[in-house]
């Protein structure tokens, strides 16, 4: 009823309008002549024709706009829920191409799955890596994190080359050798399965899992480096802490002093002085850790 009303509404009034114009037409056409007729009703049309089309474009804009806003939350879920590494030197349309192929909606329309697409090997999804993968991969991550969020970082004391550069760099290359050796891992599994473990099959199975083992420890061992890195840095925190704790020592001192400790307050400036030389060495050994860290070179290894 509420509609059929609207619409009858909406009749009378274009009914009204197009009275209303034509008593327009009428009342120009008598007092200026029929030329005039002409040119209200050519700019008549330029104006319908102009509300129309700045109406579309607005449409069109609101659109687009909308569309913007649902593509950043798309990423942004995406950001969220799958966790993933990616090529520090991917350029940042490549990175939201990658992004883009886990949305669904996008990838209906032709966006291809990162996993074999032209960048497949520009990312590793941690979900694709064996739990023990997934371990190592977590300690480098916790690692670097704990540098990132020193103290010591966040004064510029540490080398800025090897935190902002190397340490991502790092753990792009981690990833990528514990991706290729989880799907080593799989392949030997399933060359086992179903078959009989032969001689043969033995001769050229352990050899293999032989070099596995040794590029699983030496992937460990990189993990170790950059765990130590962190280590030394949060050395260097808490000797920066110490510093800055020797900030209360007036206090003491002035305590000491209304008990008449001579010693004591001499044991306190020595203990300052002693402290910053602390400082300075656990600085200069977090950076030291950190130029251990050398940035590899350019990984041209295929998955198998």
């Amino acid at each position: 009823m509420a509609r059929r009303r609207s619409g009858c509404g909406l009749t009378f009034i274009t009914l009204l309008v197009a009275y209303l114009y034509l008593a327009l037409l009428v009342n120009v056409g008598r007092h200026l002549g029929p030329f005039s007729v002409l040119v209200t009703l050519v700019l008549t049309g330029v104006g319908v024709g102009g509300f129309f089309a700045v109406r579309a474009l607005n449409r069109a804009m609101i659109r687009r706009e909308l569309a913007a806003r649902k593509l950043a939350a798309d990423r942004n879920r995406v950001r969220r829920l799958v966790d993933m590494v990616l090529d520090p030197s991917l350029t940042e349309e490549e990175e939201l191409l990658i992004i883009d192929g886990f949305i669904p909606e996008l990838r209906s329309q032709g966006v291809p799955d990162p996993r074999v697409g032209p960048l497949r090997d520009r990312l590793v999804v941690v979900n694709d890596l064996t739990p023990k993968a997934r371990t190592l991969l977590e300690r480098v991550r916790k690692a670097v994190l704990t540098v990132h969020g020193s103290h010591v970082k966040r004064l510029n004391l540490l080398d800025d080359i090897a935190n902002d550069i190397i340490l991502p760099r790092e753990i792009w290359e981690i990833a990528r050798l514990l991706l290729t050796q989880s799907l080593l891992i799989q392949r030997q599994s399933e060359a086992r399965r179903g078959v009989v473990l032969t001689a043969e099959l033995e001769a050229v199975l352990a050899p293999q899992r032989a070099a596995l083992r040794r590029s699983i420890e030496a992937t460990t061992q990189r993990v170790a480096i950059v765990e130590e890195y962190a280590r030394r840095v949060q050395e260097a925190d808490a000797a920066l802490r110490a510093q800055e704790m020797l900030g209360d020592n007036s206090h003491y001192r002035a305590l000491l002093a209304q008990t008449d400790d001579v010693e004591g307050m001499r044991y306190l400036t020595q203990q300052s002085v002693a402290a910053s030389e602390v400082l300075a060495k656990s600085v200069r050994d977090a950076i030291e850790a950190g130029q251990t860290l050398v940035l590899p070179p350019q990984s041209s290894e295929c998955q198998p």
